[in-house]
């Protein structure tokens, strides 16, 4: 389902009953795991993703998710702010899935750390996409969490809620940059380039920047005969 339109009224096809209870609130929609496809959404509402990718996640490893996260990565149009639990990224799987990550590549965040205060555990699991959408709830993103235990996922489209939510989250990623950047927490894939001459550093030129100043150059003078 990625880069489908996202469709708000078909949302109930994730609904084990088919079905909302009557009265729902207009710009909130509420899952139950592992009674609802809380999977098949999370595919739905990431993978529609046109602008951005904002994520506060404690618990990754979901293949399937994070082959969708890996094409917006790779896509310069969508900006992708990836905050990870530390003690949840030294998992094999997910040394497994960070490896490949690219966050040199334009557009792409990605930190890994602690909540701001004594170094605690950050356990958040929200993701905010396009501006718009906002997922909140018990859910991490693996399928045990998303398919076998008791949780709950929560998918609003209000934007006051959204902008509320990505405030804290850049709070969050900041924090996360700055402590990635003052330690050796082994994480040197995912920091920026620390060559000579280049202070601070600079992720390469985008794709769309390097076309542009091809188009825009002069044409070359004709060689002497």
């Amino acid at each position: 389902m990625a880069d489908e339109t996202f469709n708000w009224d078909n949302l109930a096809q994730f609904k084990a009953e088919g079905r909302f209870l009557d009265g729902y609130p207009d710009d909130q929609r509420t899952f139950f795991a592992p009674r609802d496809n809380v999977h098949g959404l999370l595919v739905a509402v990431i993978g529609s993703a046109q602008h951005s990718i904002v994520v506060n996640m404690f618990g990754y490893d979901d293949d399937q998710l994070n082959k969708i996260i890996q094409a917006k990565l790779a896509d310069q149009r969508v900006y992708v702010q990836m905050s990870l639990d530390r003690s949840q990224s030294t998992g094999a799987h997910e040394k497994q899935i960070l490896a490949t990550w690219a966050n040199n590549a334009f557009g792409n965040s990605i930190a890994i750390g602690t909540s701001s205060v004594h170094n605690a555990i950050s356990h958040l699991k929200i993701v905010i996409v396009d501006g718009v959408y906002t997922v909140k709830g018990s859910t991490n993103w693996s399928l045990s969490g998303e398919q076998q235990q008791d949780n709950e996922l929560t998918l609003s489209r209000n934007a006051v809620i959204a902008a509320e939510t990505r405030a804290v989250l850049d709070l969050n990623h900041d924090f996360m940059l700055k402590q990635m950047a003052g330690s050796a927490a082994g994480l040197a894939n995912l920091k920026a380039s620390t060559s000579p001459g280049q202070t601070p550093p600079l992720p390469p030129d985008p794709a769309s920047a390097t076309a542009a100043t091809a188009a825009t150059a002069p044409p070359a003078a004709p060689a002497a005969g």
